[in-house]
């Protein structure tokens, strides 16, 4: 089954802006840069561009795999040979692109190999093609490549305001029979360690929070932020730091610890590798079709 142009057309457009965030990040990123002002430069671009975040940017250093967006104030700066995954994601009426990309000043096996990993994945997306041809696919580059995966995180698939969607797609070897179709979006997303590892969460305060559904809670703060969440975000993941818009932040901690203890939001922990493992990431949003349409990839790249 085909997309409407319509629907196609604002896959594109996401996609599209994602690439070009992508293009000025690569330009501006470096030792020495804040990861805030990375974070706020990320948020400018989308908006100024048209689209808006499907999610708060991730910028998740060495062995922290994922979740990871700066809260206001935070210090951190990027040091000589990190590994700084930037994932980034823009939707136009809940149509998302996807994309990441890893950083790193010095020359390093790991980002090399994930590059390579997802292009060889990607060749091999067209209608028919199975969860398991893609795992095998993926994990058979890693061999070659000399490289290990992150067994526990996967790729998936999108749809309007669905950022990750069912079925998950294995970055290594499974028995899913899962068929995609013409018209079906999906994001692949390997991420590479020197071997296997996984990822557990990490513990402390998370930054990455999303709507769930409407409970009765006491503090007015949360309710109101409760609405906020609903109604400007929508299913859409949003970043604690963008609440001390409209709100105080002394009183946004509380609100949404109480929040999340009603079930009325989720939050996202950083993930993190559990021995410690220095992580690289990739990835690309790709409607499947008889030739792989990567809509987060400018026709240059």
């Amino acid at each position: 089954m085909g997309m409407e142009k319509e629907v196609m057309d604002k896959y594109l457009k996401a996609g599209r802006i994602c690439a070009e965030v992508r293009k000025k990040v690569e330009s501006s990123i470096g030792v020495g840069m804040k990861l805030i002002d990375l974070a706020n430069m990320v948020d400018n671009l989308i908006s100024e561009k048209g689209g808006r975040p499907a999610f708060p940017v991730n910028i998740s250093m060495n062995e922290n795999a994922a979740h990871y967006t700066p809260p206001a104030g935070d210090t951190t700066e990027i040091c000589e040979g990190d590994l700084v995954k930037v994932d980034i994601g823009v939707h136009i009426d809940g149509y998302i692109g996807d994309m990441a990309f890893t950083y790193c000043s010095e020359k390093n096996p790991l980002v090399d190999a994930v590059n390579n990993i997802l292009a060889d994945a990607i060749k091999v997306i067209k209608p028919g093609v199975t969860v398991s041809e893609i795992g095998s696919t993926i994990q058979g580059s890693a061999e070659s490549n000399g490289v290990g995966l992150i067994v526990n995180l996967t790729g998936h698939t999108l749809d309007k305001y669905v950022f990750h969607g069912a079925p998950g797609i294995p970055n290594v070897k499974n028995d899913s029979k899962h068929a995609f179709q013409k018209g079906d979006v999906i994001a692949l997303e390997p991420f590479t360690c020197k071997t296997n590892g996984f990822v557990k969460e990490a513990g402390g305060s998370a930054e990455i929070y999303r709507y769930v559904m409407d409970r009765p809670v006491r503090l007015m703060e949360a309710r109101r932020i409760l609405q906020a969440a609903r109604d400007q975000y929508k299913e859409c993941p949003f970043a604690k730091r963008w609440l001390y818009r409209d709100f105080s932040p002394v009183k946004v901690g509380m609100a949404l610890r109480q929040l999340d203890a009603a079930d009325a939001i989720e939050s996202y922990p950083v993930l993190r590798e559990v021995e410690g493992k220095p992580i690289a990431q990739a990835e690309h949003t790709i409607i499947v079709d008889d030739k792989p349409v990567v809509t987060t990839r400018i026709d240059d790249d």
